[in-house]
């Protein structure tokens, strides 16, 4: 609903005066240095010059996979997109079938940052693919679908098995994970399981830091993550907010009025 509220006002004749913008994917200028992850990631881990790779992507918004997909364009050797997402199962289910629903209301998971019930990039990657989709995640046409497919691997996965994935990659190897990298982890697992694997590179985004999940980690793990510098002390500094109603004429008029 908070997303629904920005993009209306991004879109309202009368506040195009204000100069609005927003931290999140629903801008594309955070997608573009998203880019740069995988260009990154690859620069340092491949092998050899032109091995195509595995990217397994936490995905919720969408601006880290839209990221990917601009990168596969650019020419970045890519095997396969992993699209991992929660229970928030809109995207998988659209590759499998070729109808879109979002899920209304979305489902509330561990991986809070994910729990989007249809993507504002979406239309973006649908674009991508030739196709076109508005607003409500209407499909006006239809993308290349055969093409998503052979590029993309799209599987949910639910709370327990985020859990589950966070104790044995640390039981295992040893590896921190928090709810959304575990998604990501759990996806990668699922498509190295589902299709032959010739070898090669793979990679799962890491999306947060485990210490912004203490009590889901010391539930699963019995200990405390460390804390970067950054959250050192966070929980003893004044919070302020401001409550309103869910409601668009209320949201434009205090952003008329921030603005005067």
């Amino acid at each position: 609903h908070c997303q629904a509220l920005v993009k209306r006002a991004f879109s309202d004749p009368g506040l195009a005066g204000l100069g609005m913008s927003s931290a999140n994917s629903i801008n594309i200028g955070r997608l573009l240095p998203q880019m740069v992850y995988y260009f990154y990631a690859y620069s340092r881990l491949a092998a050899l010059p032109g091995e195509p790779a595995v990217f397994s992507v936490p995905s919720g918004n969408f601006g880290d996979m839209m990221g990917a997909s601009l990168a596969v364009r650019m020419g970045l050797p890519v095997r396969r997109l992993v699209v991992a997402t929660n229970e928030n199962d809109e995207f998988p289910r659209f590759l499998a079938s070729g109808a879109y629903r979002p899920v209304e209301p979305s489902r509330n998971c561990i991986s809070s940052a994910m729990n989007v019930g249809h993507p504002s990039n979406l239309a973006r990657l649908v674009d991508l693919y030739g196709g076109r989709m508005d607003e409500t995640g209407a499909v006006l046409e239809p993308p290349d679908l055969q093409r998503m497919r052979r590029e993309m691997f799209a599987v949910s996965i639910d709370d327990g098995e985020t859990r589950r994935t966070i104790r044995e990659a640390h039981e295992r190897s040893r590896l921190l994970l928090e709810p959304h990298g575990a998604v990501g982890w759990a996806g990668l697992r699922r498509y190295l399981e589902a299709e032959p694997w010739p070898g090669g590179l793979c990679v799962s985004l890491e999306t947060a830091h485990p210490a912004k999940f203490p009590e889901e980690i010391q539930a699963i793990l019995g200990i405390d993550p460390p804390l970067p510098p950054s959250l050192e002390g966070l929980e003893s500094r004044p919070e302020t907010y401001e409550r309103m109603a869910n409601d668009y004429a209320a949201f434009r008029e205090r952003l008329l009025a921030d603005h005067a």
